[in-house]
Formats: C-alpha cells, sequence, structure tokens
C-alpha cells in the first residue's frame, strides 16, 4: 500500500507542476485544494493581463526586445504564449495595413512589463509550492512508516 501510495505521488508531482505552469492554480486544483488553486488563478491572471492592459500586448510581451522579462513572463505558461499569440497577430496586422507599430507611453509599457514578469516569477513559486503539495503525502507516508505510525 505504501509504496502505490508513493508511485501516486511520484507521478502527481511533476503533474502538478506542468499543470501549474499551462495555468495559475491548475495543480493545486488537481491536488483537490480547490479554494487555492482559484486564489491562486485569480490572482496571477489578473495580475498578469493587468500588466498587459497597462502597457499594450506590443509593449509588454516581446522575445526580441526585452529577453529576460519575456522568460519572467513565461512563467504564467498559457498566459504568456496567448500574449505572444496576440503580439504576432496585431503587430502582423499592423504591418498589412502599412501603419505605424501602435507604441504605447514609455512608462506604461514599463509598468505593464513588470506586471507581466512579477506575474510569471509568483508563478514559478506556485509551481514549487504544487510540486511540494504532491510531494508531501509521500513524505508524510515515510515519516509514518519510520516512526511506527507515531510522530
Amino acid at each position: 500500500m505504501l509504496n502505490e501510495q508513493a508511485e501516486q505521488s511520484f507521478v502527481k508531482m511533476p503533474l502538478a507542476g506542468l499543470l501549474s505552469w499551462i495555468l495559475p492554480g491548475l495543480g493545486h486544483f488537481y491536488l483537490g485544494h480547490r479554494a487555492r488553486g482559484l486564489v491562486l488563478f485569480v490572482t496571477i491572471t489578473a495580475t498578469f493581463w493587468s500588466g498587459v492592459a497597462i502597457g499594450s500586448v506590443q509593449g509588454t510581451v516581446d522575445p526580441t526586445e526585452r529577453g529576460l522579462w519575456f522568460a519572467a513572463q513565461m512563467g504564467t505558461g498559457g498566459n504568456a504564449l496567448m500574449a505572444l499569440v496576440l503580439n504576432r497577430i496585431t503587430t502582423k496586422e499592423v504591418r498589412a495595413r502599412n501603419q505605424k507599430p501602435l507604441v504605447t507611453d514609455w512608462v506604461a509599457a514599463e509598468v505593464g512589463v513588470h506586471y507581466t514578469g512579477v506575474a510569471g516569477l509568483l508563478n514559478i513559486l506556485v509551481i514549487l509550492d504544487a510540486v511540494g503539495r504532491a510531494d508531501l503525502t509521500r513524505w508524510r507516508n515515510r515519516r509514518a512508516s519510520e516512526t511506527g505510525g507515531f510522530s
């Protein structure tokens, strides 16, 4: 029985981390921490998309001009990928019309970049928390077997 639980925990760890990367809070939801997962989803997603709204998708999510910030933004996984797709679509449309690219206020773009980058870094903590919570069952079972059920 202990080995089955340890194996299930071993499978849950990377899956919980991957789900948390794809959509913030989804790994916690998968582990049964529904309220925590919902709070994390709302907080990180709102922070990320607020940053995009402040700085525009063209000024905020740009892997060529803001490489390190984009790496931080990728911590939000699906949100950053969606924003990147929106960036590419809007940039392509602007070029097709031979218009000047949308230039946002420099300060607004910087604030937006910081919001989205911080959201990505926070989600890295969420991913680590989900992985740790998935491993907690295995740790408790090992501890119980070492102490004979007494802790």
